[in-house]
């Protein structure tokens, strides 16, 4: 008695199912590898906002610092859109120590702080700083300072001031900022 998976169509039926097993599994692990290089896309974009975020944060300390150092003349530190523009001169030849710390805290916003292949690669996309005085009648010693910047992909608008309508939208911008009371010393 002859089996019926010995006949030429029964043989033929199998192999075709083999291959349509083989090119269901193809595409199964197409997909799973889409998926995977999709997650590493979003890994990347995440890490670069974070070292964006941890430059931004250190240059913002730097600046508190440098102004808590210069108390006496702490007034002479409020000013908008620091680090857009190259300093015309050397910020050694300056002669106020409020305007050799903005211009290098300008030149560290444009990302002097760290090179590779002569390029500034050291801070965030389009960043400039700010210092102000939120109201200087009745806090007359607090200051605010801000550092934004452009980021990789829209995550909502931040409530800092600094380079307002500045960038391609507002969701876009991206800010740290630190208040610092100088104390009156008597």
């Amino acid at each position: 008695m002859r089996r019926l998976t010995d006949s030429p169509v029964a043989r033929g039926t199998q192999r075709g199912a083999a291959m349509l097993e083989a090119l269901v599994s193809l595409l199964i692990v197409a997909f799973g590898l889409l998926g995977l290089f999709g997650l590493q896309t979003q890994v990347t974009v995440s890490q670069m906002e974070s070292y964006q975020r941890a430059q931004a944060l250190v240059l913002v300390k730097d600046m508190a610092q440098r102004l808590e150092a210069n108390r006496l003349n702490a007034g002479a530190y409020v000013a908008t859109d620091v680090g857009l523009t190259p300093p015309t001169a050397s910020c050694q030849t300056l002669a106020t120590t409020a305007d050799r710390d903005l211009c290098e805290w300008g030149t560290l916003l444009q990302g002097a702080a760290e090179q590779q292949a002569g390029s500034k690669v050291g801070a965030m996309i389009g960043a400039r700083g700010c210092i102000s005085r939120p109201d200087p009648l009745n806090s007359p010693n607090l200051y605010v300072i801000a550092v934004v910047w452009q980021g990789l992909r829209d995550t909502g608008p931040t409530p800092i001031d600094c380079g307002k309508n500045a960038y391609s939208t507002e969701a876009s911008r991206r800010g740290a900022s630190v208040a610092l009371q100088i104390p009156v010393l008597t």
